[in-house]
């Protein structure tokens, strides 16, 4: 009986300890991703601190297969310390809504889009969203995160549209 106490002793603290590492090494793989978010955030906000001109990364169509859509996105400026740049969006013949926009946009150092503009009718569209680059200085998949949570992946095409 003693035998038996000792070997369930044992197996409970081998659980134990590889539950401790999965557990460190989660909160090593958070703390290491958030890092290098912030990493590149300050990148960013240090680009346009050296050069008031354009940021390009984003410059391009964007295509999202899974909704038949595309942005296109201009370069940012920085104007009165205000970033802008153009921003479309259409949608195409598969798409379960259709609708199409212009405007601006500005990109935040928290990947906060906020996108103000007019639709194909003319009427005043104006919506933040979260949005996620996996390379912000050299980027070709973006994450669009919707005010409901659902997201959108959106794949580089092209640099301007044909």
């Amino acid at each position: 009986m003693k035998g038996q106490q000792i070997g369930f002793n044992c197996v409970v603290a081998a659980g134990m300890v590889a539950l401790f590492i999965v557990a460190a090494k989660t909160a090593d793989d958070f703390k290491n991703d958030w890092v290098k978010a912030a990493r590149a955030d300050t990148r960013i906000e240090a680009y346009f601190t050296a050069h008031p001109g354009h940021f390009c990364a984003l410059e391009g169509v964007w295509y999202d297969w899974d909704d038949d859509e595309s942005i296109t996105l201009g370069c940012l400026e920085l104007k009165d310390d205000i970033r802008r740049g153009s921003y479309s969006s259409a949608t195409g013949p598969r798409a379960t809504t259709n609708f199409s926009m212009s405007g601006a946009y500005n990109i935040d150092s928290d990947s906060f889009m906020l996108v103000i503009g007019k639709d194909m009718d003319g009427k005043a569209i104006k919506f933040g969203t979260m949005i996620h680059v996996e390379n912000p200085e050299y980027p070709t998949q973006m994450i669009v995160i919707d005010e409901k949570g659902e997201e959108s992946l959106y794949i580089w095409q092209r640099k301007s549209p044909d």
